[in-house]
């Protein structure tokens, strides 16, 4: 007669089948009761398949979804989701398929937003104007007192002079064909 018997572990919390255990013999009664650890039954659990967990819960188990490994996405906000166990899918809202930049859940897919792709794009292309305008401007406001003061040399003037072009050229780029997306920079004074 074995002094052990093995015995079936669960999550506290959760429910979900965690391995195997041994239940040892009460030295009070060796014939008939064993002592269990808690959270464990001699009920054996049922096999479950990927993505699937086995769950004990109202002293019985239970098969359940368990998609807590799978990396999902929000149709609705676009954002990564964590499934809980018992989550799936279809409960959450939620796909496997990453989405793509600009991204948005429409007849089972993901498409992108062209507007919102553009949107982006003509903004960050708007922020490089900006920063590059600064640069410029930065660069004309000593050169351009030199000149209105009268001391400015004939190297000070023929580089103010292509500050100043490159200013006007960096506000005709929203014009080009390709603005946004395809810019074709004006060239920086050395």
């Amino acid at each position: 007669m074995s002094d052990t018997k093995t015995v079936y572990s669960y999550h506290p919390h959760t429910g979900e089948y965690l391995g195997t255990t041994a239940a040892d013999r009460s030295p009070l009664d060796v014939e008939e009761v064993w002592l269990l650890p808690a959270y464990s039954t001699e009920l054996q659990p049922p096999a479950a398949s990927t993505r699937e967990a086995a769950v004990f819960e109202g002293g019985r188990w239970a098969v359940t979804a368990d998609w807590r490994a799978v990396k999902l996405w929000s149709v609705d906000t676009v954002q990564p989701i964590q499934a809980r166990l018992g989550d799936t899918p279809e409960s959450l809202k939620a796909t496997e398929q990453p989405p793509p930049p600009f991204g948005v859940w429409r007849g089972g897919r993901w498409v992108v937003d062209e507007a919102a792709q553009r949107a982006a794009i003509a903004s960050m292309t708007d922020a490089e104007i900006a920063a590059r305008r600064a640069q410029a401007d930065a660069a004309v406001v000593p050169l351009q007192d030199a000149a209105e003061l009268g001391i400015a040399t004939p190297a000070e003037m023929a580089l103010l002079t292509a500050w100043k072009r490159y200013r006007v050229e960096l506000s005709r780029v929203p014009a080009q064909q390709g603005y946004p997306s395809d810019i074709k920079w004006p060239q920086k004074p050395a």
